[in-house]
């Protein structure tokens, strides 16, 4: 006869392994605690230390880690702020990673950034056609006008812009965020993998497509178009991808 399995022990914690709060921990509960905002001064070193009860070493010890995360900005010479950008603190991770895999010869990686993008704009840009206003529109218009103007030299700029105009109206202050915070990753890579050139002119195309849609207040519209851009991003990627590989393999 096989014998029984005991049944497993249930193991109760003991009361000292409760974590106990960090430095940090509590930093971020007396920021709460303050009902301090955005770009709001924290209390002075000196004062930190006496509200917690601990040294000026462990103060900025915790404060220089809460700036890593981009709960705080340590502005040496004026005083700490609450941090103005939550995910900004993410951008040297995913860059440093995404510089590692490009330097590897593998495309994937702003495929996968773009794809990110064109999913979270494809979503959104159905928002926009309804919620823009004519103001909204002449704005996009105008950064239309000298995205075609400005050529190749100031494409990079106006581009941005114009897709921030698409969804400022909207007031989600996290989308911005974390399209700007793609957009920056993306334009750093760009110089490093000599990706195929763009021709100006289909971006200035595209582009007014998208606003064409928009001022027709038409979702489906303006939705196939921003699929339709990003889709074109993604292929000249993928020519990118295909040359390296060409390259390495010689028959380029």
């Amino acid at each position: 006869m096989p014998a029984q399995r005991k049944p497993p022990v249930s193991v109760v914690p003991e009361s000292g392994a409760v974590r106990r709060p960090t430095v940090q921990d509590r930093i971020i509960d007396l920021i709460v605690e303050l009902d301090l905002g955005p770009g709001d001064a924290l209390p002075a070193e000196p004062e930190l230390m006496r509200t917690l009860g601990v040294s000026r070493n462990s103060v900025r010890e915790a404060l220089k880690s809460l700036q890593a995360f981009g709960i705080v900005d340590v502005r040496h010479g004026y005083g700490t702020y609450v941090g103005t950008g939550q995910l900004r603190a993410m951008a040297p991770g995913l860059l440093f990673h995404t510089r590692l895999a490009v330097r590897r010869q593998n495309p994937r990686v702003l495929r996968d950034i773009v794809e990110v993008r064109a999913l979270l704009e494809s979503g959104l840009i159905r928002q926009s056609a309804l919620a823009l206003t004519p103001a909204d529109i002449d704005l996009l218009q105008a950064e239309l006008d000298a995205l075609a103007a400005d050529g190749d030299a100031g494409r990079a700029g106006h581009d941005r812009r114009f897709h921030e105009l698409l969804y400022e109206p909207l007031g989600n202050a996290l989308v911005l965020q974390l399209i700007a915070l793609f957009w920056d990753v993306y334009r750093q890579l760009e110089g490093e993998v000599g990706k195929p050139r763009t021709d100006h002119e289909h971006v200035v195309r595209q582009h007014g497509q998208v606003l064409a849609a928009l001022r027709a207040k038409d979702p489906d519209r303006a939705a196939a178009s921003i699929a339709e851009h990003f889709a074109d991003v993604t292929a000249r990627i993928d020519r990118w991808g295909a040359q390296m590989r060409d390259t390495a393999t010689g028959t380029g």
